[in-house]
């Protein structure tokens, strides 16, 4: 298996087990239709945990997980969670350098373990 083919495995397999975890939370007995939603799109190594729809009268838009692979790294966009995220990748075997914390401003990332760019 290939590089970019291993990433990619990782992501969704990463994303699809946080997604089963936490798609049946208690909504605590609001009238809420939102529900989250996966979209992975491997011709553009784009890779999106996303709620959308209705909390009552609100309409909810919210990324909670956004990974890419550019330049042949991954790429961790957005990630509002407590899920570690990045602690799931190397533990999938991507290692530190092939990982950018692109949540980051650029000038702060040389101050982690990660990869820069």
């Amino acid at each position: 298996m290939d590089k970019l083919e291993k990433y990619r495995e990782a992501i969704q397999k990463v994303l699809t087990e946080y997604y089963e975890m936490t798609k049946n939370q208690d909504r605590e007995n609001r009238e809420i239709e939102a529900s989250d939603r996966l979209a992975f799109d491997e011709a553009r190594d784009q890779y999106l945990w996303f709620r959308f729809g209705w909390d009552d009268k609100k309409l909810v838009q919210h990324i909670i997980m956004y990974l890419c692979i550019k330049n042949d790294k991954i790429w961790v966009e957005e990630d509002a969670t407590n899920l570690c995220v990045v602690d799931d990748l190397l533990s999938a075997g991507i290692p530190q350098s092939d990982i950018v914390l692109g949540f980051h401003h650029p000038s702060k990332r040389g101050l982690t373990e990660f990869a820069t760019t």
